[in-house]
């Protein structure tokens, strides 16, 4: 890989010279791009990459020195090379002071140059390797692994980490799960009961959840215990499918013990065991649900999907291709599409004759399956849901499944309005929010996409280029109209002085501010008043 270089000179013939009598490619560079003047250059580097300027120290507008300044403020990855044909020490001590890499005098021949470019060359690609330096790589890995065993494990729960890439993951993050041939999800809450008094604050609870686990399983099982957005999660790694047994009654010894000793509830679902680990995701969905059958039957407080009986009917309670085709109708459809795929979720379950128990099941397993759906694609649940987070109080208002379904429908298309006006309005009001930037600030000479970029919370590399495709312009075009058309008001409408309006609207050499005028528009600011006027 080459090494993009950009060579900055206000004489046209040394920077064609330079430009033409260097075999760049031979030293391992290639120019980019010329410029006769730094702000070009600061414009060129807000939307596209270098990693060497070269520039002269005497030009108009912004010298050499000013433009060392400002890359490495605002580009500290860009190295800078000083070309002068001025020996003067101060220069070279302040250029020093910006990080500038070389301070080169003039005249040079190809030769000395090529001996610069070489000693640079070396620099960067020792530079190169200290960043692929496999021992410093090692340790921040090992310190971030807390937080990538986090990610993990909630990507496989959300089904978002799938085969052999899941098991060679968890293999090489020394998670315990790895090695088992069957494995299970559980689910941890505090259950709040009237009357009850509990000793641990509101927001350690969690955290002393975890410990509790820790504290029953973790001699005795392979496990991984982590937090997910439905409160504290187990994975079990099992090598029989009997171990469940003993991970129930430890549930159960562990339930007791947190309210005998610190006054705190708990309420603990458990998913079937499974014999993949690309089916832990199921797992853990059922452990959800295991939760949401407790609430309705008030009984126990470790519920084991394996263990419901209801009725001794048949019911799978919600199938994974009806509820995707549910999700992408949400997703991509619109109300017909959404229509059609709860009319057919209604049809099968027609036909299977539920009774109440387990009609009210059912709705539980949907609603629990569009829990998941929404905090992963909408996260205003609450305003969705009409604020029901206990849905076991909205089942009684529906004597049947008809009404549900009204009401289920109704909910899905509020939902895929949501998510479509998302994903249409996000990329405009980034848009939008730039603009309004602009507008505040385009009178301050630091404005740049860089800044902007960070202001709304973009990387700049990513917001350059959503900025072009959205508007068919770049930022540094559109920040330049947006100056100009500024400067125009000014000059028509006020009698101030050509630097004053350089000034507001945010050029500080006034030579240049007529520069990029006379450019636009084939008239300098003078010119223009005299002949508008």
């Amino acid at each position: 890989m080459k090494y993009k270089i950009i060579l900055v000179d206000d004489e046209e013939e040394v920077l064609e010279s330079i430009h033409r009598n260097l075999d760049w490619e031979a030293y391992g560079f290639e120019v980019v791009e010329t410029f006769c003047n730094g702000w070009d250059v600061l414009e060129f580097l807000e939307s596209q990459e270098a990693d060497i300027v070269i520039t002269d120290i005497r030009m108009p507008f912004m010298d050499g020195i000013e433009l060392s300044k400002y890359i490495s403020e605002r580009y500290p990855q860009v190295k800078v090379m000083i070309l002068s044909g001025y020996g003067d020490f101060n220069y070279a001590k302040e250029a020093m002071s910006y990080q500038v890499m070389d301070y080169i005098l003039k005249p040079i021949n190809a030769e000395e140059f090529g001996e610069v470019l070489q000693r640079v060359f070396d620099t960067l690609e020792q530079e190169r390797n200290e960043c692929k330096n496999i021992d410093l790589l090692k340790k921040q890995y090992l310190e971030s692994m807390p937080v990538i065993r986090e990610n993990l494990l909630n990507m496989l729960i959300e089904g978002n980490a799938h085969g052999e890439y899941a098991e060679e993951e968890i293999r090489r993050c020394n998670i315990p799960i790895w090695n088992a041939d069957y494995w299970a999800v559980a689910l941890i809450r505090r259950e709040k009961t009237e009357g009850q008094t509990e000793r641990v604050d509101e927001q350690y609870i969690s955290v002393y959840i975890r410990q509790l686990i820790e504290e029953y399983f973790n001699s005795q099982f392979n496990c991984a215990v982590f937090y997910s957005k439905m409160g504290v999660c187990v994975i079990f790694g099992m090598r029989k499918k009997e171990e469940i047994t003993k991970i129930l009654r430890c549930f159960y010894n562990m339930v007791k013990g947190s309210q005998k000793v610190m006054g705190l509830g708990l309420a603990i679902g458990v998913g079937k065991v499974k014999e993949t680990l690309s089916d832990v995701g199921s797992s853990f969905e059922e452990a959800g649900e295991a939760l949401l059958y407790h609430k309705m039957k008030k009984d126990g407080q470790v519920i084991y999907m394996g263990d419901i009986d209801i009725s001794k009917q048949d019911i799978a309670l919600v199938d994974g291709e009806s509820r995707e085709r549910l999700f992408s109708a949400i997703k991509f459809g619109g109300a017909e599409e959404i229509r059609l795929a709860l009319k057919e979720m209604h049809i099968q379950l027609e036909k299977q004759n539920m009774n109440r128990n387990v009609c009210h099941a059912w709705m539980g397993s949907i609603r629990n399956a569009m829990s998941l759906f929404i905090r992963r694609y909408a996260p205003a649940m609450s305003e969705i849901f009409d604020g029901a987070f206990d849905f076991m109080k909205e089942l009684d208002k529906y004597e049947d499944m008809d009404s549900f379904f009204a009401w289920l429908e109704s909910r899905c298309f509020y939902l895929g309005e949501y998510i479509s006006k998302e994903r249409n309005s996000k990329n405009q009001n980034i848009i939008d929010a730039a603009r309004e930037c602009v507008q505040r600030s385009f009178g301050n000479p630091e404005m740049s996409l860089e800044m902007t970029a960070r202001q709304i919370g973009l990387t700049p590399v990513y917001f350059s280029n959503l900025f072009k495709k959205e508007t068919g312009e770049t930022f540094g075009e559109y920040l330049t109209r947006q100056r100009m058309e500024e400067a125009i008001r000014l000059l028509d409408q006020t009698e101030e002085k050509i630097c004053a309006i350089a000034e507001k609207t945010g050029y500080m050499d006034a030579g240049y501010f007529s520069h990029v005028f006379k450019k636009k528009y084939g008239l300098s600011p003078i010119q223009y008043r005299r002949q508008n006027k």
